[in-house]
């Protein structure tokens, strides 16, 4: 009978771990923390679940927050600079955004509700060798304590060796709620801003992330130190939302705006990375690369748990369909997970670099064209097409002539 073990509890390892329990495969998750632990955390991250997602929640029983007000099916799109442009458009499926803490928590009893096996506890790259001796196959999705080292990096893919944004994102009081509403800000230059409703330990919060480009004004503020002033905080952020993102501002109540609390703050920086997709263990069994471990991205374009939920499916559906997990099941399954997430990769790395005119041609489109708009916000929902549109201004002419879009004869791009 097959036994599969899974190192990590993040989006990856619990929808894998609770799609092999649907098929009545016997799972083991080495969880890092339990669910109380979980509760009572750090945020890990912001993230919106897109419709794709959200379908698979479904399938697996586990979309327990669906119809709150934490859906949103719009949003707004401003590009700040010299010639400030805006446009709004409308998601095909409602995307949905819930405090990963309580997310993996519940997902993690979930698991184990379902006849997983949870063994909570720090796994060092040092104890794979002896897991694979309990398992068919391992598969680490968890990139903590060196994990990520036991995977070669694949330097053909990963063309920076350094974050290329600042991260500074969390959950905040005093920005009135816009019904389902997410706002997107890029700032040439400076870098991003994201706003969505999320579902928290309390209502009414905002998420709000700055991704700020080395060097910039941005980045000063991101990198204070809540615990050290935490007025001081709050007013740097709020001068940054005055000066760049206007259509944030103004639901802001700068009286009681700031972070909830201590830990809704997440603040740093990743480097993204490609490695190869499964290493063979002195034991002669193999681990797989699954998630973030495989594929690091830039959180810019909101698709690491959105890919590690579809990449985790694929892998389970490859498990479910075998009973040999050699070299071969490994190749083959590496090649079509890659497949899937080589288009991700390239237009999450294309989005950190200064824009591209074919790019800037496909927002001032979309600023002027409902129907252009509307299909840009769905690149969220299928990054292959957002990649396939973006990768040149060949494919970008063509995709706007769908739209009777006649080009424009000269366009100054901000650096």
């Amino acid at each position: 009978m097959t036994n599969i073990g899974i190192v990590g509890a993040g989006v990856a390892g619990l929808h894998l771990g609770l799609y092999l329990r649907q098929q009545g495969i016997e799972t083991t998750i080495y969880a890092e923390k339990t669910p109380g632990q979980e509760f009572s955390s750090r945020i890990p991250a912001l993230v919106a679940r897109v419709g794709h997602t959200r379908e698979r929640e479904r399938k697996l029983g586990i979309n327990h927050w669906d119809g709150g007000n934490s859906e949103f099916s719009h949003l707004h799109v401003y590009v700040g600079g010299e010639q400030p442009m805006g446009f709004s458009g409308t998601v095909e499926q409602p995307f949905i955004a819930v405090d990963m803490r309580i997310y993996l928590g519940r997902l993690l009893e979930d698991f184990a509700a379902r006849g997983g096996h949870v063994v909570a506890g720090a796994v060092q790259a040092s104890d794979l060798e002896q897991l694979s001796a309990n398992h068919d196959l391992l598969v680490v999705a968890s990139g903590r304590a060196g994990l990520t080292d036991v995977f070669p990096r694949l330097a053909e893919y990963s063309p920076f060796d350094r974050p290329q944004r600042w991260i500074c994102m969390g959950l905040f009081r005093g920005i009135a709620d816009a019904p389902s509403v997410c706002s997107v800000t890029f700032v040439p230059g400076e870098g991003e801003i994201f706003e969505f409703p999320i579902y928290s330990f309390e209502p009414n919060l905002r998420g709000l992330g700055f991704e700020a480009v080395p060097g910039s004004n941005f980045e000063a503020v991101g990198q204070l130190r809540y615990e050290d002033d935490p007025a001081a905080f709050n007013a740097g952020l709020l001068g940054l939302l005055r000066e760049h993102a206007p259509q944030i501002y103004e639901r802001v109540d700068p009286a009681t705006f700031g972070l909830a609390r201590p830990l809704d703050l997440l603040q740093g920086g990743v480097t993204p990375t490609v490695r190869h997709g499964y290493v063979r263990l002195n034991s002669g069994k193999y681990a797989l690369a699954l998630g973030d471990v495989q594929a690091t991205n830039d959180p810019i374009t909101g698709q690491g748990a959105n890919k590690a939920s579809y990449t985790a499916w694929m892998l389970g559906e490859a498990i479910s369909g075998s009973d040999t997990f050699d070299e071969a099941f490994c190749e083959q399954i590496e090649q079509r997970i890659w497949a899937y997430t080589a288009p991700i990769v390239n237009w999450s790395n294309a989005m950190l670099q200064p824009p591209q005119p074919h790019m800037i041609e496909l927002l001032v489109a979309a600023a002027q064209n409902q129907d252009v708009a509307n299909a840009f916000v769905n690149f969220f929902e299928r990054p292959q097409q957002a990649w396939d549109v973006m990768k040149s201004q060949e494919q970008t002419t063509k995709f706007l002539a769908q739209y009777n879009w006649q080009g424009m004869p000269q366009m100054q791009v901000a650096a």
